[in-house]
């Protein structure tokens, strides 16, 4: 197959980028997430692709320390459900490394 002038990317690129993605169709992403962050609450809530739920108090975020409820509320989820971004704060939490840290594999305790 002939490549337009404007072509960047090979055919063997993008085949092993296809290769690549495949890896990740069965890992957990985020479908939902929401901060409530009224009185006896704040609260992150993330509903994954898998059923579960994940109910994160605020000081277990240390990204939230500083933040007002407006901006702990303000919170974006990434294009492919990997992270939860707070575009004020210009910080976010990554799933992976979420569920390996509540797993307890991030905090040194034998699985």
């Amino acid at each position: 197959m002939d490549r337009h002038p404007n072509d960047l990317t090979t055919d063997e690129e993008i085949d092993a980028a296809i290769e690549q993605a495949k890896q990740y169709e069965n890992e957990p992403r985020i479908v939902e997430a929401v901060f409530r962050p009224e009185p006896e609450l704040d609260l992150l809530m993330l509903r994954l692709n898998d059923g579960r739920r994940l109910v994160l108090p605020r000081e277990e975020l240390p990204e939230l320390k500083n933040a007002t409820p407006e901006q702990a509320a303000n919170l974006v989820v990434g294009r492919h459900g990997r992270h939860v971004w707070w575009p004020q704060l210009d910080d976010g939490i990554y799933l992976p490394n979420l569920l390996e840290e509540r797993s307890g594999a991030g905090r040194g305790v034998a699985a």
